[in-house]
């Protein structure tokens, strides 16, 4: 004899187990959806990253051409027949970008010893005159006694090459000096005269 109310128990329970598994089908089916499209949307992302790396390597390597150039015409400029060329590199380590910095004495690493000094202290100025150019916040570069380890030989190049400078980059700069030799390059000059009482400033061009 069948017991029919089992029978429609189990049927039941079939149905229900029919439902669940169809379901978890339906589930199975959108996450794969969902998974492909990740994964079509993630070619897109690696393809628009390579793009913009690309693009960025070429605007950083065209601003550190030009940066290369200028620093090595200011060498040139303070230290002319020295043949001093100044280079930079991008050094990729992981995810950061390094930059490299090399001075070059006719054409090789070999460093002035004499000069050595004074090369740094130049090349330290156009770096920071640079980036104040490009950074386009404060069109004015102080300096205190910047020069004050370079050769009094070159005095004369430095004082046209900063007034140089200024004029094409539209950058004022007030240098702070114990030496007179700039006063005669200088657009305006100023000196502080003290007393017991207080400090005054007066121009003195």
């Amino acid at each position: 004899m069948i017991d029919v109310s089992r029978c429609d128990s189990v049927l039941d329970r079939l149905r229900y187990l029919e439902g669940v598994y169809s379901s978890k089908t339906d589930q199975k089916n959108n996450i794969s959806n969902e998974v492909e499209k990740l994964e079509e949307e993630r070619g897109i992302l690696q393809k628009t990253e390579k793009v913009l790396k690309h693009l960025v390597d070429k605007l950083a390597k065209k601003d550190l051409s030009k940066m290369d150039k200028l620093v090595t015409y200011g060498l040139n400029t303070v230290f002319p027949g020295r043949d001093i060329k100044f280079e930079t590199e991008l050094v990729e380590r992981g995810n950061k970008i390094k930059v490299n910095l090399k001075t070059l004495y006719n054409g090789s690493n070999v460093v002035d010893p004499d000069n050595q000094s004074s090369v740094s202290v130049v090349e330290s100025f156009l770096l920071r005159i640079l980036c104040i150019a490009k950074l386009k916040k404060a069109p004015l570069l102080l300096m205190d006694e910047t020069f004050a380890a370079v050769g009094s030989e070159y005095i004369e190049n430095i004082s046209k090459l900063i007034s140089e400078l200024s004029k094409k980059l539209g950058i004022d700069i007030l240098l702070v000096t114990h030496n007179p030799a700039f006063q005669a390059y200088s657009e305006k000059s100023f000196r502080l005269v003290s007393d017991e009482k207080e400090v005054k400033i007066e121009s003195t061009k």
